[in-house]
Formats: structure tokens, C-alpha cells, sequence
């Protein structure tokens, strides 16, 4: 019986075997296989026929196609040539893989920072369903309240009401006393909906992985926080104290997650099952529609759309709220889970939202770099074309094309691109934990075996990209006066030109862009804000755990922090001690609202502080009086009002006067301070109250909102020999003073310098960009000016020889720069003062872009451009003239 070996098997032999061999080889292997066949099995003889057809290929039976023989040996040859090229000339070689090698790492460092924000919350395999909400209450112009947190009552409305919802959870974060015994820590934790894993992808590496939270008793901790508590036994199962009320309660771990991804909006460490929530927060909030705290996500099911949901909720909003709001005031909407992070226009909730301004100017200045980087490295290769005329011409003799001659200087150029990208990866993996240092992200390189086709493209792209223009350059020279040595480059190039300008133009913007954010920081930082926290220390204080209303809140930390303060005050180098519900360097303030007379809407910032507040920070009055020490008045009824407080609510002589109302309870104004910037400079001064008691404020407000913990801090200032020892002092009283609660301290200079820290870091990862543009602008600038060198050597030894000196030789070289650096320095004025002008307004208080930036920037740029310049042609200049004017 005659059987068929495998047809790969037979296909692949006939792909490599020479056609004359062919015949032969596969029927001696077919006869084999059929005798194999039968008498040891098809199976067998396949397995034997497949090792035949590897076995047979061998050099000598591989097909051999005269023109693919002869492209092989080209190619062979263009590489043996371009190595023994770049070997030869070393310089040249170590200039141009420098410079491309600088704008790759640069380009990688910043791209990889690039996609690391780019690339939050997509590792969900159903990120494209998932949705969160937000509720927008309109009820004028001067009164919107838009919210990404939502009422707990979200979760079982839209369940009940929308099938289109596969899931629907919620997440709030909560403060925790957990652990045993003098052992215990004051945690962040999260309450979810049992049915969060069904939602989101994160990953659960031991215990109950179907349902983790399906008992109110359970809690999960990521891995981390379990070895925190647990060290390195197993802690499925054991058991975890967990302070809920007055009481602690075991809680048994039920699960441990893998620690959440950098790259995740949604982070916690300890997660409750949000059954617990009616207990922590009550039933009314639980029904509550006007007060927010969860954040509620939505999976829609895969046949439906989120647009039929938001055309249904006017009409089912209505039939809740039919009695308490007009049409059209209480809105809610979705957000795609993939748009959270980067987009300000939709309010941060839980986790804060990045600044995508940033992220495209870093992803701008990432691809400008690396140009400049082929920018220079075809200015280099055009600079060394002279030195290869007669190569050229010797080629052309022999009978080369062009394009032969293309393909030899592509070949070298893509040696230098691989060289240079193999180069740019190790130096990006050495140098990202000094990047991260440096500018403060957290940027991990996380290999993915699809990330070698995007290095290779990157290689094609620079090789090709950067070699094309001198490899056409040079394959296009003259040959007669190219063996004569005579050949020139055309120095009116204007693509050359055009390209030397894009350098100085990016050059000059990127240090004129340094100097103005150095400027803004500078003045942010040193600004007269208003007040003095130098040497300040901020220390939380605990509410009592069943305190449910702000004043209780405020109330029962300052009693507690007023027998630390007591102790505090015995040491001479603390002074100053006082507590305030919020401290400087704080996200935002208390803001309450509430309806004039008149019946527009106000807000109003506040502050609750005991009496010593504002001497501790040394804020002055510019009328009336402080609070008094130990005055029940005060306590009671007392309120400090800031300028702008003053001018808004139109108060005329505020001293001795009340609040414009008739609904706020019994108070009197008693000083009003100048105003002082108690937030970031990103915004102008709002009114502020400052009251030792805010009952009488909270009896006319209809709303409230905090953007910082409410709950009181202790401040101080201390004047010991070192900062480092507040540690020491601090952690001794805590303990004595509060032996069951984790102490955390921070200082207030600290927080003010982290209000600005995207600033900061954009002004680094600048700075490090305008760098490497630099180094590389001149790597380019010394090709501009060896080109030029190489192709006026024999002008320069004729000067030489009629008494020319080597100042009036480096002014003549230099002089062909000079138009292309005025237009760089000139183009980038008006692009800079565009985009910095930009920048500036996100801050209310900004520097003034002066004409004095644009000149340091281009004196800078022309010092630079100058000493660069000077190296090769006076180089070029010391060269003995019968050496250049000899005839060969």
C-alpha cells in the first residue's frame, strides 16, 4: 500500500533542495517511507521521514540561485566594508553613535514615562464596559456641584432599574484602627462591594478567590500589608483586630491580593466587604441622595450600550426626586474607566488626576529630541562626505550604481542605528533609577517580548530616517573631480540649512522653557505667602471613633490633642504649639455654601483653630483683634475673616459686625487678616472664615465639602539643633499620651513643596531633556563645522599662506553660522513665548515673561555654539598649508 508523508515535510524539502539533487533525494525518501510505512506504522514513518528531510539539509544540497548568491555576497561585503569604514574612522564613529545614542535614551526615558500614564486602568480585560459615575447638581450659575464620589443609595438605584448593568460596585476609603494590642496602626483601607473581583482584574494570589468578601467579617490585604502584620507565616484565616466604633472586632483574612499595579486609578492595601458601610456611616446616609462618599463603577452587559442608560435616568432620577428637585438640576453621568486618569475636566475622586498637558509636552519633547538626534547625525555624516569623494569616485570607476552605492551608506548608517539603539537600552535601564530620583516618577521598564519589533522598527526608522539624505549626498558626487579631490558640497544647501536651524530653534526653546519654569518655581517657592512656616511640624490628631458630625469631629481631636499639646510645651526648643483643622500645604480647605437673603449662593472657605493659630504661623491683622487666650466669648462666638472674605460678602466695617444673614448662628467678628495663600498659587485668595467654633457657621450652610480631612492637626515650631530629632521627641509623648494609635507627623514646608510637585517634576524631566538636546545640538554643530572645514581646507592654507591669523580665520568660518543661529534664536521667541504663556496661566499668581529670558537663552545658545565652533576650526586653521595645497 502506498501512503503520503507529511506534505509540510515534503514542501519544506522542496524549498531548500538544489532542483538538480531534488529528484533523487525525494524519491530515495518516498520509497523509504513507504517501506517504513508498512511494516513499522504510519506514525513511525512520519516521525523517520521528517528526520530524513532534516538531516538532508545540508550546504551541499541547498538550492543555490545565482541572483540571490550574488545579492548574499553584496550584502556581505557592504557590512565587512561599513565595519572597516566605522573602525577607521573613530571619531566620527564614537560622535555619531554618542549623539544618537543620548537622543534614544532620552527618547525612551520619557516615552516609557509617556506610557506609563497613558496606560492607567487598561490591563482590565473589561476596561472597554466599565464606567464610573458622576452626579452634577445645577441649581444656578453661581451654584454647581459636580462630584465623581456619589451617594451610597447609587449602588441599589441603578441595580434595580437598569438591567443593562452586569455589576454594579462601589468603593470608599475609610480610616482604620487595626492590629493587636500596643501594636497597632492607624491604616487607609476600602470598603467594595463583595461583587468588585467580578468587575476588575485584580489579581488574588491566595485564599477564597470566587467570592472574598461575601461575609461582613472578612477582610483582604495585598500582600504587602499582610507581611506587615503577618510577616512571613501564611495569614489566610487568622485572625486581624479591627477598630469599627467603639469596639474591636476580629476580622478574619479571607484573601490576599497581588499589590495593585503602578498603573491603576483604584488603589487600596486593606479591603472590607461594603456590607459594613450602614454600620460605619448610619441608614440615613446609606438613603441619602445629597451626600457623597463612594465611588460607584458600572459593568455593562456586552449587548448593551452605556448611551441607552444616561437617555433613561432623567425620567427614573424624577421619580425619586420628583419632591425635592426641579427638572434637570440632579444629573448623573458616566465616565469611561480608561479616561479617569488624565482627564481634570470630570473632578478627582478617590485617586488625583494627572495633568495631560504634561504628558504631551514630555511625548513632544521625547520626538523632538530624537530628531535633533538624526538631525545631527546626518549633519555629521554630510561633514565626513568629503573626506569619502574619492572612495566615491574610485566605487563609480569599478562600475558601482548608485544605488549600490546607497545600499553601502545605508548599511553603515543602520549598523549605527542598531549600535546606538543597543546602546540607548542599556543606558535607560542603568540610568531609570536615577531618572525616577531625579524627577520624582515612578517609571518601571516592564519587557514584553512585542517590545523587540518596536526596537527594531526604531532601528529601521533612525537608520534609515538619518542616512538617506548623505547616502543619496554622496552617491551623487562628481567622478572625475571626485578622484581629484575636488568635489564640494554645496554649502547654500537648504535642507541642510533648514535643518541646522530646526536644531538651534529647538535648542534655544527648550533653554528659554527651562529658565521661565525655574523662574515660576523659584517664585513659588519664595513668594510671601502671607505667613511663616519655617521649621513647622503637622501632626494628625484622632477624632473620637463614634464623633458622626464635623463639629464632633473638630471637637474630640482638639480635647485629645490638647494633652499632647500640654506635655509638647514643657520642651524648649518646641514653641508655638497650636491645632487647626487644616494646615498649610493641604489639597483644599473646608468650603461651605449656603443662600443670602438676597437668595444667591455664597461659599465660603473655613479653618477651625484654637486661639494660639495664628501666632504660630505668624499671620497678620490688618484689623481688629486676635482670639484671647482661654476666653469662653471666643470659643463660643468669636470669627476671623480674611480681606477677601471681607470684599466678597460686601461688609463694611467687619470689626464688632456678623456675617450678612439671618440664619447663622450666635457670632461676632472680631480681627480680619490680610489675605494670606492658604492654598496652592494655582488659584487667587477665596474668602475665608477662621473660627474657634463653627456651629454658628454650619447653622446657615445647606452644603459642605472637604478636599482635606476635617479632623484637627497639632502644629509647632521647633527650634532644636536638627530637624531629625522630631521624630524622637514626638514618638516618646505619643506613646505616653496615646498608646494605642500610630503616630504620623509631616512638616509643613514639605507639603507646601508637594502642592507643586508636578510642576517640579516637569521642570526636571525639562531640564534633563535640555541637556541631552544640548549635548547633541553641539555633537551636530562640530558636524556643521567639519563640513564646512573640510570643504574650505585648501581657501583656509591659501589665507594661511598670505598672512591670514587664526583669529581672522576662526571669523571667517564662524561667520556661515551666524545667520542660521539669529534665525534659530529668532523662530523660537514667538513659539516660546506661545507655549510658556500657556503654561503660566494655570497659575494666579506668575511671573512676567521678560525680553531678558529670550537674550540669557540666545547668549547661552551663541556661547555654546561659539566654543563648539572654535575646537574644529581652529583645528582646521593649525593645519600646515603645504599639506592642504598639495597636489596629488
Amino acid at each position: 500500500m502506498k501512503h503520503q508523508p507529511p506534505i509540510w515535510a515534503d514542501r519544506f524539502l522542496e524549498w531548500y533542495c538544489n532542483p538538480l539533487l531534488l529528484e533523487d533525494i525525494q524519491g530515495d525518501l518516498h520509497e523509504l517511507y513507504n517501506e517504513h510505512a508498512n511494516h513499522k506504522g504510519v506514525f513511525l514513518a512520519n516521525i523517520i521521514f521528517c528526520w530524513h528531510v532534516i538531516r538532508s539539509f545540508r550546504l551541499s544540497t541547498i538550492s543555490i540561485d545565482n541572483n540571490k548568491n550574488s545579492k548574499f555576497m553584496m550584502t556581505k561585503n557592504n557590512l565587512k566594508v561599513a565595519f572597516r569604514v566605522l573602525g577607521r574612522n573613530k571619531l566620527n564613529t564614537f560622535l555619531n553613535l554618542s549623539g544618537l545614542a543620548i537622543g534614544i535614551t532620552c527618547f525612551l526615558l520619557l516615552g516609557f514615562f509617556v506610557k506609563q500614564e497613558l496606560s492607567y486602568d487598561q490591563f482590565h480585560s473589561k476596561k472597554d464596559r466599565i464606567y464610573r459615575a458622576w452626579v452634577k447638581e445645577v441649581y444656578g450659575e453661581d451654584k454647581v456641584f459636580f462630584n465623581s464620589v456619589t451617594p451610597f443609595i447609587f449602588k441599589p438605584v441603578l441595580e434595580e432599574n437598569f438591567e443593562e448593568f452586569e455589576h454594579v460596585v462601589q468603593i470608599n476609603r475609610i480610616n482604620l484602627l487595626m492590629g493587636e494590642v500596643n501594636n497597632r496602626f492607624n491604616e487607609n483601607a476600602a470598603a467594595i462591594s463583595p461583587e468588585f473581583f467580578e468587575v476588575f482584574d485584580f489579581t488574588i494570589v491566595r485564599g477564597n478567590k470566587e467570592k472574598p468578601l461575601e461575609d461582613k467579617s472578612q477582610v483582604i490585604l495585598s500582600e504587602s500589608m499582610a507581611q506587615k502584620y503577618f510577616g512571613l507565616d501564611d495569614p489566610i484565616g487568622k485572625v486581624l483586630p479591627i477598630q469599627i466604633g467603639e469596639e474591636f472586632r476580629d476580622f478574619t483574612v479571607a484573601a490576599i491580593i497581588a499589590d495593585m499595579p503602578q498603573e491603576s486609578s483604584i488603589q487600596f492595601d486593606i479591603a472590607l466587604s461594603g456590607l459594613i458601610n450602614v454600620e460605619l456611616f448610619g441608614q440615613n446616609q446609606m438613603d441619602a441622595w445629597f451626600s457623597v462618599t463612594p465611588e460607584t463603577y458600572v459593568l455593562v452587559r456586552e449587548q448593551n450600550t452605556i448611551a441607552s442608560v444616561e437617555a433613561a435616568l432623567p425620567e427614573v432620577i424624577m421619580s425619586y426626586l420628583k419632591e425635592e428637585v426641579d427638572d434637570g438640576v440632579y444629573n448623573i453621568g458616566f465616565q469611561p474607566l480608561t479616561d479617569i486618569h488624565l482627564n481634570p475636566e470630570i473632578p478627582a475622586g478617590i485617586a488625583p488626576v494627572g495633568n495631560p498637558t504634561y504628558v504631551y509636552i514630555l511625548a513632544a519633547i521625547g520626538l523632538v529630541v530624537l530628531v535633533v538626534a538624526l538631525i545631527n547625525y546626518t549633519t555629521l555624516s554630510i561633514g565626513q562626505s568629503i573626506k569619502r569623494s574619492k572612495e566615491v569616485g574610485v566605487r563609480k570607476v569599478m562600475g558601482a550604481a548608485k544605488n549600490s552605492l546607497v545600499n553601502q551608506y545605508l548599511t553603515e548608517s543602520l549598523i549605527i542605528s542598531a549600535l546606538a539603539v543597543i546602546i540607548g537600552l542599556v543606558l535607560t535601564y542603568a540610568l531609570l533609577p536615577f531618572f525616577n530620583k531625579l524627577t520624582g516618577a515612578d517609571v518601571i521598564w516592564q519587557f514584553e517580548f512585542w517590545h523587540i519589533l518596536v526596537y527594531l522598527s526604531l532601528i529601521a526608522f533612525v537608520g534609515l530616517a538619518s542616512g538617506f539624505y548623505p547616502a543619496l549626498i554622496l552617491s551623487r558626487l562628481n567622478t572625475i573631480t571626485s578622484l581629484k579631490g575636488n568635489e564640494k558640497v554645496k554649502r547654500n544647501s537648504f535642507l541642510r540649512n533648514s535643518m541646522v536651524i530646526f536644531q538651534f530653534v529647538v535648542t534655544v526653546f527648550l533653554i528659554s522653557s527651562t529658565l521661565i519654569m525655574s523662574r515660576q518655581l523659584n517664585y513659588m517657592q519664595t513668594k510671601d505667602v502671607g505667613y511663616n512656616y519655617e521649621a513647622t511640624v503637622a501632626v494628625p490628631l484622632y477624632a473620637d471613633p463614634n464623633a458622626r458630625r464635623i463639629s464632633e469631629l473638630i471637637s474630640t481631636a482638639m480635647e485629645k490633642g490638647t494633652m499632647l499639646k500640654s506635655k509638647l510645651e514643657t520642651y524648649s526648643s518646641i514653641t508655638d504649639v497650636s491645632m487647626g483643622s487644616h494646615v498649610f500645604g493641604s489639597q483644599g480647605w473646608g468650603q461651605v455654601g449656603y443662600t443670602a437673603d438676597d437668595g444667591t449662593f455664597r461659599q465660603l472657605r473655613f479653618v477651625a483653630v484654637d486661639d494660639n493659630y495664628l501666632n504660630t504661623f505668624k499671620i497678620p491683622l490688618i484689623e481688629g483683634r486676635n482670639f484671647e487666650k482661654n476666653s469662653d466669648a471666643d470659643k463660643r462666638q468669636a470669627m476671623i475673616l480674611n480681606k477677601a472674605a471681607v470684599d466678597y460678602l460686601g461688609i463694611e466695617n467687619p470689626v464688632g459686625n456678623r456675617l450678612p444673614g439671618s440664619k447663622f448662628g450666635d457670632h461676632i467678628i472680631i480681627g480680619v487678616t490680610e489675605n494670606f495663600n492658604y492654598s496652592s498659587l494655582h488659584t487667587e485668595v477665596e474668602p475665608l472664615v477662621i473660627t474657634q467654633n463653627i456651629e454658628p457657621l454650619y447653622a446657615a450652610i445647606s452644603d459642605h465639602n472637604f478636599n482635606d480631612s476635617p479632623v484637627p492637626k497639632l502644629i509647632f515650631r521647633y527650634k532644636g539643633a536638627s530637624l531629625a530629632n522630631v521624630k524622637g521627641v514626638l514618638e516618646k509623648e505619643w506613646k505616653a499620651t496615646f498608646p494605642e494609635e500610630e503616630l504620623n507627623f509631616s512638616f509643613v514646608e514639605d507639603n507646601m513643596q508637594a502642592m507643586y510637585e508636578s510642576e517640579i517634576q516637569m521642570n526636571r524631566l525639562v531640564l534633563v531633556s535640555t541637556g541631552l538636546a544640548i549635548i547633541i545640538a553641539s555633537l551636530g554643530l562640530l558636524g556643521l563645522t567639519i563640513l564646512v572645514s573640510n570643504s574650505r581646507i585648501k581657501e583656509i592654507g591659501i589665507r594661511k599662506i598670505v598672512g591670514a591669523s587664526l583669529i581672522s580665520l576662526f571669523g571667517t568660518l564662524a561667520k556661515g553660522f551666524i545667520p542660521q543661529l539669529v534665525a534659530g534664536i529668532v523662530l523660537s521667541i514667538p513659539i516660546t513665548y506661545w507655549l510658556m504663556s500657556t503654561w503660566l496661566s494655570d497659575f494666579a499668581f506668575r511671573i512676567e515673561i521678560g525680553i531678558g529670558t529670550f537674550l540669557i537663552s540666545g547668549i547661552l545658545s551663541i556661547v555654546i555654539a561659539l566654543f563648539v565652533i572654535s575646537y574644529h576650526t581652529l583645528k582646521a586653521a593649525m593645519v600646515n598649508p603645504v599639506e592642504t595645497l598639495r597636489v596629488e
